[in-house]
């Protein structure tokens, strides 16, 4: 089989490791899914590294620092989540000797606010290997992606007392009254207790390690277009406590995720004096498949992510921006599960600016996403730093 020649063009062109980044790479696990988040990053793949036409064997690694800012769960609606209304059931029979039966009152509870907010520092390292045997035309790269994850939340939930429906007569003898007013008010204090502990263990600081993702992508580059297509597992391997509000790991279930990414050059030379020199523009379309977690009986939906992107290089700099959602595609299910299915739905848009170090197969990405139209989701603002390298 004959090996294909290698030709190096200006700028960010001279990366060996693109093909490990437009498939493999996903920065960021946050992100309906339990407890409003999915494994699919809410960052966007593709950066500079779209525009390297070259797939030299051999490893390659990227590090890259993302820092988010959570500051939003939305409902089905779209709206900020928040404590429902509630009518409930005033248990006055015995305190009344059986004078006023259970559920002859009512205490309804107005809704509530939940303040929600979530920073999060993560460090993903990902190292991999590119084939020098050719398989279909196309070298094969294997991948692993270790995230290291710290997390602050602050969730603060407030809903006011209250109140008896309907009103006790005042015929009503006082011992009855004041039977009816001390059962409100244990039940508005229990309210308030369940608030207080879910708040609890919603505001925590956390560290650790997050979940494992191993990659294997066949890539074929051919005159201007690259195509890669492969399959992601992740692997339960994060810091979880199903107890506990924010955590590092997702939970103890898999998620594969097969996916195709296209590059494709619009005119391969910056140095041009056409509109389109040194431009790239790129597609990714994954589908996420998720079991069951085992500590929680919940199996979220299955998953659609697209992006598209473009980049235009110029020297040794390269900018461009990039579009993303995130659909499921399935209802949730299992204990838990709400009947409506609890779909997550979600966007991302943002630009990002590469430099490549001059004569090294080296160079940084910094990248800025903002989500948007978020369903049974969490919507957060992200700046991210990619270190990437090949050998």
């Amino acid at each position: 089989m004959k090996n294909p020649v290698h030709r190096k063009a200006p700028g960010l062109v001279n990366f060996k490791l693109a093909a490990g980044l437009t498939l493999v790479l996903a920065a960021v696990n946050v992100s309906a899914s339990e407890n409003s988040r999915t494994r699919q990053s809410p960052v966007g793949a593709f950066g500079g590294e779209i525009a390297a036409p070259a797939d030299n064997p051999g490893l390659f690694g990227t590090a890259s620092l993302t820092y988010l800012n959570i500051y939003k769960v939305t409902d089905g609606n779209g709206d900020a989540i928040s404590l429902p209304t509630r009518a409930l059931p005033l248990q006055t029979g015995t305190p009344t000797g059986g004078a006023i039966p259970n559920g002859a009152y009512t205490l309804n509870v107005p809704a509530g606010t939940i303040d929600f907010n979530q920073k999060q520092t993560q460090l993903n390292l990902v190292g991999g290997y590119l084939t020098e045997g050719l398989y279909g035309d196309g070298h094969v790269a294997f991948a692993i992606n270790v995230p290291l994850i710290r997390q602050s939340r602050s969730f603060i939930a407030l809903q006011a007392a209250g109140t008896v429906s309907p009103t006790p007569p005042a015929a009503l003898p006082a011992a009855a009254r004041g039977a009816i007013a001390a059962v409100a008010a244990a039940t508005n204090a229990a309210v308030q207790a369940g608030i207080a502990a879910t708040s609890a263990a919603q505001n925590a600081e956390v560290s650790g390690i997050g979940d494992t993702e191993l990659s294997m992508v066949w890539v074929r580059h051919q005159d201007r277009l690259k195509i890669a297509a492969g399959v992601s597992l992740f692997v339960p391997t994060g810091v979880y406590d199903k107890n506990r509000g924010p955590n590092p790991g997702f939970g103890n279930f898999y998620t594969l995720r097969p996916g195709v990414a296209v590059t494709y050059a619009l005119n391969p030379h910056p140095s041009d004096s056409a509109w389109d020199a040194g431009v790239t523009v790129a597609g990714r379309l994954s589908y996420g498949i998720n079991t069951t977690n085992n500590d929680t009986d919940y199996r979220s939906g299955n998953f659609i992510y697209g992006e598209v992107a473009v980049v235009k290089v110029m020297g040794d700099w390269a900018f461009g921006s990039n579009l993303l959602t995130t659909q499921q595609v399935t209802d949730d299910s299992g204990t838990g599960a709400p009947t409506d299915g609890n779909r997550y739905r979600t966007y991302g848009i943002g630009p990002f600016l590469s430099y490549k170090l001059p004569g090294k197969d080296a160079g940084f990405n910094l990248q800025y996403s903002d989500n948007f139209g978020a369903r049974n989701a969490i919507v957060a603002k992200s700046l991210q730093l990619r270190f990437v390298k090949a050998w």
